[in-house]
């Protein structure tokens, strides 16, 4: 029997804590692309969680900033299946204005990929 693959995102799979954040930040590894980057370390709980980051940096207007973190929870949402049990955290880069899905889908997979976080099917 085929395992059923869940596409929600739940309050369990988010990172919400401010010692979560400063445990990835201090002890986790980081790769950065074109439209994201991101810090990542292991964690002890069969599932990955996120954690969302749009600074004033990439854009002063708040409708920008909430549709980065849109776009990269919905990455995470789509693909947190394909990944290994870890604490991830995502940055939205400036070059994340403008994109559609498929560009910050396609940059994060490319970056998983290189960080060795993805499972193997």
């Amino acid at each position: 029997m085929e395992k059923k693959i869940n596409f929600t995102f739940k309050k369990h799979e988010r990172l919400r804590k401010q010692s979560d954040f400063k445990r990835v930040f201090d002890s986790g590894k980081s790769l950065g692309g074109v439209t994201v980057a991101f810090y990542f370390v292991s964690n002890n709980i069969d599932y990955p969680r996120a954690g969302f980051i749009a600074s004033k940096k990439i854009s002063k207007r708040a409708v920008d900033r909430n549709r980065a973190k849109r776009l990269m929870r919905e990455v995470f949402r789509l693909n947190k299946h394909k990944l290994k049990p870890v604490d991830i955290i995502f940055i939205a880069r400036k070059g994340i204005l403008g994109k559609k899905y498929y560009d910050v889908e396609s940059d994060f997979l490319k970056l998983a990929k290189k960080a060795d976080i993805l499972r193997e099917k």
